[in-house]
């Protein structure tokens, strides 16, 4: 079985200057391949840009030109510029390029109207005539918009990062809630969704139960439309990698064979277009839930 990582960050706070990491704690550091590594050995990975310079996404680009383990980087800008296609095809071009398999541009609390631009519209129809994967990184109360965006853009591929589990307060409006609004994007067949990123929201008081969490996900998604990330090193706030893994694995122990292979692998692999020719060898004991991980 193929595993892959499909939410993972590199940054150096040296290089690039991300304003939300001065106020991180003990991620206000840096976190390159070397650190990944004493984390998760060879996982190959999918790195998402945290910022959003095209430096750095130029650096990370150029690691992934350098490193077979990671199979590919989306990359973060404003849809909303209307050069912003054109500042990914110029990166394309450059070293490391044909690593770029999808964009990210976060939608924070209160901005998913921004979805419905006619700018933003053509920059996401755009990147689907490229081949590339969206992310959707949604806040609170996007998920409608993120919706309409999805059914009227068929072509396009749209990955919702961390089960959009920020667009809801799950503390407050339940699981129920975010189900009830989730459910919409599960029912179209140009979206998957990454179980990733829950961290937060299943580890503090009142947050939700893992196990739901996945219930729900494999209900409206179904296993080939979902992938595992960890969102390291930011999962690192709560859990160890190892640990992240274990959970993951628990959760998934009812699936088949054929199930499992999908969630582990090969709907990132689908999804992004990922050439995994030169990656490393995996040893698939890690997606095997050992007593004391979890």
């Amino acid at each position: 079985m193929t595993v892959i990582d499909a939410h993972v960050h590199l940054w150096d706070p040296h290089l690039h200057d991300h304003a939300w990491l001065r106020s991180a704690g003990e991620l206000h550091r840096t976190f390159r391949l070397d650190d990944l590594t004493a984390a998760c050995g060879t996982v190959t990975a999918v790195v998402v840009q945290a910022g959003r310079t095209v430096d750095e996404a130029r650096w990370l680009l150029g690691l992934a030109a350098r490193s077979p383990r990671l199979a590919g980087v989306v990359v973060c800008a404003d849809l909303a510029d209307p050069a912003a296609v054109d500042t990914i095809d110029a990166l394309r071009a450059g070293d490391g390029g044909s690593a770029l398999v999808g964009l990210r541009d976060p939608v924070g609390a209160g901005e998913g109207a921004r979805l419905g631009l006619p700018q933003v519209r053509r920059s996401l129809a755009a990147l689907g005539e490229r081949g590339l994967a969206v992310d959707l990184l949604l806040g609170h109360g996007t998920l409608r918009e993120a919706y309409a965006a999805a059914r009227d853009l068929p072509q396009v591929r749209f990955v919702v990062d961390h089960a959009a589990i920020s667009a809801v307060d799950v503390r407050r409006e339940g699981l129920s809630e975010w189900a009830a609004q989730l459910r919409p994007l599960g029912q179209l067949p140009n979206v998957v969704c990454k179980l990733s990123g829950l961290g937060k929201a299943t580890a503090e008081p009142g947050g939700a139960r893992l196990d739901a969490v996945a219930r729900v996900m494999l209900d409206l998604f179904g296993p080939h439309r979902l992938m595992f990330g960890s969102d390291w090193p930011v999962s690192t706030l709560w859990s160890p990698y190892a640990d992240v893994v274990g959970a993951t694995a628990r959760v998934l122990g009812g699936l088949t064979a054929d199930e499992a292979a999908a969630v582990w692998g090969g709907t990132a692999i689908g999804t992004y277009g990922l050439d995994l020719a030169d990656t490393p060898a995996i040893d698939n004991r890690m997606t095997t839930t050992r007593q004391g991980e979890i």
